[in-house]
């Protein structure tokens, strides 16, 4: 008979037992899984233990696709005031949050009631309102696996997921026009037309900032299945960024071996220029040319090919601790 994985759940401190030492810099790695239980791309990694004017500090401040920030607060146990109070007062000051996130492990009927009310109050006034949501989080492990968060939203703005999609339409096209805009050399722009074109018919995607860059993106390992991860930044004046803590596993909680390798790594700064020390290294500006073109979609594809391969050794595990035994069922 094949064996059958045993799903277990427990206390945060069972699983990790400092809340600010421990739980609070996990979450700011995996803002993913926060933004999936919120229904918002999460895109960067939180900053933690944020300082406000009076002297208290904010668990993280995590920032959106469209470029807003969003307070998250996170304690052991059910909720208390202090935790939604201090998120708000940081939310609503200026530059105002999009929204508020309360992570607990139980939250009290009186706060579900607030959070409402603020939802309720935001829906009628977007421009002023704040919105808030209350996640539940426990912890949960298949046998002798490493724990892992799972996070259950209880409350949450009505039209939410609607508007956001909105704004991410808008704020993508908005980003993408901030972004073409900024070239000044027409070769340039042409060499990076042609990388994001044939990027692009290879079926993967492309994500564009408000900030002036863009990053060609694949499918890649994430918590409960797969999603859309960067491979390579490219900015208008030619520089290229290759996100190295992310191919070892900041923010999606998933390192991916072959990208993390001596040999690996020793390719990438032969063809980059990098001295082997940076996390998140970048070229200098120009280094994008047409003649570096197929270099680069080599490299991106490489990135890519690593990322698939990942996606389906974690499918088969997951495959082979959840099977059924045999019989009829």
């Amino acid at each position: 008979m094949t064996a059958m994985g045993r799903v277990e759940f427990g206390r945060l401190t069972e699983a990790w037992k400092g809340e600010a030492s421990d739980f609070t810099p996990l979450l700011a790695e995996r803002l993913d899984e926060i933004g999936a239980a919120i229904g918002v791309d999460l895109v960067s990694i939180g900053k933690t233990e944020v300082p406000t004017i009076g002297g208290r500090r904010i668990d993280i401040v995590a920032e959106g696709v469209d470029g807003t920030s969003f307070v998250i607060e996170n304690q052991y146990g059910r909720a208390d005031h202090d935790h939604l109070t201090r998120g708000l007062a940081y939310a609503v000051a200026p530059p105002r949050a999009r929204g508020l996130v309360i992570i607990a492990e139980e939250h009290r009927d009186e706060f579900r009631a607030v959070a409402e009310y603020l939802n309720n109050l935001a829906e009628l006034d977007p421009d002023k309102g704040i919105k808030v949501w209350l996640v539940e989080a426990r912890a949960v492990r298949i046998g002798d696996s490493p724990w892992a968060p799972l996070f259950d939203t209880i409350v949450g703005p009505n039209n939410f997921t609607a508007s956001v999609g909105a704004v991410k339409r808008s704020a993508g096209l908005a980003a993408a026009d901030e972004f073409w805009s900024r070239f000044t050399d027409s070769s340039l722009r042409q060499a990076v037309e042609q990388i994001i074109s044939r990027w692009q018919s290879l079926g993967h995607g492309v994500w564009y900032y408000r900030d002036g860059h863009a990053t060609l993106t694949a499918r890649a390992p994430v918590t409960g299945g797969s999603g859309q991860r960067s491979v390579v930044a490219l900015y208008p004046d030619g520089r290229v960024g290759i996100p190295f803590s992310l191919y070892a596993g900041s923010n999606s909680g998933f390192a991916v071996p072959a990208l993390t390798t001596e040999s690996f790594r020793n390719r990438a700064d032969a063809l980059f220029g990098f001295d082997g020390r940076g996390q998140r290294a970048k070229t200098g500006p120009g280094w994008i040319s047409e003649a570096r073109t197929d270099a680069l979609i080599t490299f991106s594809t490489e990135v890519a090919e690593a990322y698939r391969d990942e996606v389906e050794r974690m499918t088969a595990d997951i495959g082979e601790q959840l099977v059924l035994p045999d019989g009829d069922g």
